[in-house]
């Protein structure tokens, strides 16, 4: 559900994002996912998990459409390719970055059975760093 729940927001994210402003709604989607990894500490069975996992792909997808979209209006124009290729690169990075983090979630998983400390801790440091992006984020200043 969470993938599927992605791509629909993904697809109107983007028509938000173009009636909205790309700050608005990446602060709105950043908002819904980091809120949602703190609810994933509390589902206990599969339908909570679908239910918390539903609306952080919303909150994923509005912020992966969003994000893109201000990365577009604040690379400049002329070196555009340079500063995207960048992005994207730090993009895909964290993603392979992340993978490192599996050791560490499989050691505390291990350290407490059954109380999935690895995987709490991965999305209260989601959460946490989702937040203070949102603080970041309004010391972007959008030329018009």
């Amino acid at each position: 559900m969470l993938t599927i729940t992605l791509v629909v927001l993904v697809l109107i994210g983007g028509w938000l994002t173009d009636k909205y402003g790309a700050k608005r709604i990446l602060s709105i989607g950043t908002l819904i996912a980091a809120g949602e990894m703190f609810l994933m500490l509390f589902a206990k069975d599969m339908r909570g998990l679908i239910i918390f996992g539903t609306v952080l792909g919303a909150g994923i997808g509005l912020f992966l459409t969003s994000n893109w979209a201000l990365a577009n209006s604040l690379a400049p124009q002329q070196e555009a390719g340079k500063y995207l290729g960048l992005t994207n690169l730090a993009t895909a990075g964290s993603g392979a970055l992340a993978r490192l983090e599996g050791p560490a979630l499989d050691w505390l998983n291990a350290a407490w059975p059954a109380a999935w400390m690895g995987y709490k801790g991965l999305f209260i440091f989601g959460a946490l760093c989702m937040f203070l992006s949102v603080f970041l984020l309004r010391k972007i200043n959008l030329k018009s």
